[in-house]
């Protein structure tokens, strides 16, 4: 049973990778758009040049305007510092639009490769993985990549340019300035490597943690009808609440790592400028400086203080940024236990014949199946009985190859699964899932899924013979009706007739139905089986259930037991071994029929 623990703990662990190699990974997913960033980094490099001319234009004015008065020229200054400033407003303007449609595109292809690599995943991945987690990894990670990317393409640059900028403008004025205005460079770059070894591990457990609070929260809303029936509210709230908790305790640790770096890394980068006034005034006293080129060297001073006072949000954005992108990088990194094979083996014909040889599986160390065999000929309908747990589910789940077997063969149309087509195999075996899901579309959209472009004379034959025709005609937008999110909108079992109506319209030569008529009452499970029974001959049938009525007629019955094959046979032989199949159909009946009437059966 699954513990309140485990349903907070994620299902996987990823150690924390070399940095190195995550920032490859980064930009690696950047090189499509280098045109782009390089487009984007030459706007940057322009608009900053001409910002870093504003303190040249001031020394003019300081050494020439003012003592000579000479108006004319300050006339001049001041047209030449209002072009700049247009000129540099255009730049910033493109270079924003550039590398905000970069990252975007990049994401964007981040997150489709990201979601085509969940969709190639086999059942054993979900198995193992919560939705909520998934959910969080596409998108608050998502997320914070776009900002690392956003901010090293665009700040980090743009203060990178202006550093080295004000460094050679600076150094052209006084290099004595220069040196003691990065004498501070020193300690914070020392102050900034601690930081980072803090704060990543503390964005880490942020994020962990609120993939944690988004699986409660999906879980929780997705079974709210459950909660509230065993009114559970009290307890699933004070749960959400401790999760919660836990997420701004993480956020208020990382706050507080920042909070101890930061003011001490602005106070080391703001001596520079007191040092360099004090080196500077110094200077001008003795001759060796005149006062415009120190103003001038005051106004690059901020401009070479900025990007080290801006460290600490560097570091911060950086170790978030490699955060998220682990998490991002551990899905794409997953490959699939079940994929296509190098060399793919198709049948010459798609039949529906299966034939299951001394087949053993297990999930993980579990074994669910062991030395199963069994065969089911073109247009014959075979049903799978016993208890829960026995591995009927498991069974037929491998027709389609949705988990490998560890030993054994399947084979379907006289080729082994693991050689064919995954999407050619799958193509031919229609399901009809005990865990019925309908997507919050129309009910048409829901029948003719499988089988797009389907027109509604073939979407209506499928309704009619899973019997979901006439409610579906009086539902008052028809079969336009919008049926909610996983078909809450319908009943049981509405929702199994049109997830059977689903499972027709595709045409498939392989037909499983996994417990596809609990829901309905005996009389609708009647006539979905003349129903069926009418297309007998053309596909393959198999049918989980655990009422007798739905299997009596089965050409085959296997019954499971602890994951292998009791008996098989048809109704009236299994009747005849007094067995498993036996004992089930006295359990059925002894409260509606007299018993001697039934052992004359």
């Amino acid at each position: 049973m699954e513990t309140d623990a485990s349903r907070r703990s994620p299902r996987f662990n990823f150690r924390i990778r070399k940095p190195q190699g995550m920032l490859a990974r980064i930009f690696g997913r950047l090189r499509p758009y280098r045109g782009r960033i390089a487009a984007g980094v030459a706007m940057l490099a322009a608009a900053q040049t001409l910002r870093l001319l504003f303190p040249l234009i001031t020394r003019e004015v300081v050494n020439n305007v003012i003592p000579n008065r000479d108006f004319a020229l300050m006339w001049r200054l001041g047209g030449l510092l209002v072009g700049l400033t247009i000129i540099r407003l255009f730049l910033l303007y493109s270079r924003g639009m550039l590398f905000e449609r970069m990252s975007q595109d990049a994401i964007y292809q981040l997150r489709t490769d990201l979601y085509a690599r969940l969709q190639a995943q086999s059942h054993a991945f979900y198995d193992t993985h919560r939705i909520g987690e998934i959910m969080s990894r596409m998108t608050g990670d998502l997320e914070g990549v776009r900002n690392f990317i956003m901010n090293f393409c665009q700040t980090m640059c743009e203060q990178a340019i202006m550093f080295i900028g004000a460094l050679a403008f600076m150094g052209s004025i006084s290099w004595l300035l220069t040196a003691v205005t990065l004498a501070s460079a020193v300690p914070l770059t020392v102050f900034a490597y601690f930081f980072n070894k803090k704060i990543r591990p503390a964005h880490a457990a942020v994020r962990e943690q609120n993939a944690v609070l988004n699986t409660r929260a999906q879980e929780n809303i997705a079974g709210v009808r459950v909660v509230k029936a065993f009114a559970r509210e009290p307890y699933e709230s004070e749960q959400f609440m401790k999760d919660n908790q836990k997420v701004r305790s993480l956020h208020m640790n990382a706050t507080l790592i920042w909070s101890n770096f930061n003011p001490v890394m602005d106070f080391l980068s703001s001596l520079s400028v007191p040092a360099m006034l004090l080196v500077g005034g110094t200077l001008v006293q003795r001759g060796a400086l005149d006062l415009g080129s120190l103003i001038a060297a005051t106004g690059y001073v901020w401009v070479l203080v900025n990007p080290l006072r801006m460290l600490a949000n560097f570091v911060n954005v950086y170790a978030q940024g490699l955060s998220s992108a682990e998490k991002l990088f551990y899905y794409l990194d997953l490959g699939t236990t079940v994929k296509d094979p190098r060399e793919i083996e198709e049948p010459q014909a798609r039949l529906g014949h299966v034939k299951l040889e001394n087949v053993t599986f297990a999930y993980r160390d579990q074994i669910v199946l062991r030395d199963v065999s069994l065969e089911a000929k073109p247009g014959e309908t075979v049903a799978i009985m016993g208890a829960t747990g026995s591995g009927k589910t498991t069974l037929l789940y491998l027709l389609a190859r949705f988990y490998d077997i560890r030993s054994g063969s399947v084979m379907v149309d006289g080729v082994d699964v693991r050689r064919q087509s995954l999407p050619r195999l799958r193509r031919s075996i229609g399901f009809v899932m005990q865990d019925t899901f309908l997507f919050s579309d129309s009910i048409r959209e829901n029948v003719g899924f499988g089988q797009p472009g389907l027109d509604m004379d073939e979407v209506e034959s499928a309704a009619r013979t899973a019997q979901a025709y006439p409610f579906i005609e009086k539902l008052p937008q028809g079969w336009e009706t919008v049926v909610g999110e996983r078909g809450l909108g319908l009943s049981g079992g509405q929702k199994q007739r049109v997830s059977i109506a689903r499972a027709l319209a595709y045409d498939p030569k392989i037909l499983v139905l996994d417990d596809a008529t609990s829901a309905v009452d005996m009389e609708t499970e009647a006539d979905i089986q003349r129903g069926l029974a009418e297309l007998s001959g053309q596909r393959t049938t198999f049918i989980i259930a655990h009422r007798i009525s739905s299997v009596i007629h089965a050409d085959q019955i296997i019954v499971l037991d602890d994951g292998q094959v009791a008996e098989r046979g048809s109704h009236s032989e299994l009747l005849e071994k007094k067995g498993l199949y036996h004992q089930m159909f006295m359990d059925q009946v002894r409260d509606f029929v007299d018993l001697d009437g039934v052992k004359g059966a």
